[in-house]
């Protein structure tokens, strides 16, 4: 992955989680198969073997290696009213 971007409100959201469930880092993965993955986020006390550690704005990432490996970016915005992460991923085409 070459870039991982994340808004300011979104890392406050991240942030706030965090402390609520007393955990010091947050997970990227990839959930579904097929024609519907999705990504998931989800508070972790530590990384799994081959995840790669990112850090955005004092917040730890730790990012599947297939994820990293195959998106050349992904950007984490939050939607206010809806009170949600969006995230919007691009992939590495080879």
């Amino acid at each position: 992955m070459t870039k991982l971007i994340v808004d300011d409100k979104a890392i406050e959201f991240i942030k706030a989680e965090l402390e609520k469930e007393k955990s010091p880092a947050v997970r990227l993965s990839v959930t579904g198969g097929g024609c519907c993955q999705q990504l998931g986020i989800a508070t972790v006390e530590k990384e799994i073997a081959r995840d790669v550690k990112h850090i955005e704005k004092g917040v730890t990432f730790h990012v599947e290696k297939y994820l990293d490996d195959s998106a050349s970016s992904i950007e984490i915005n939050l939607d206010e009213e809806r009170k949600m992460l969006m995230v919007n991923m691009n992939y590495n085409i080879d």
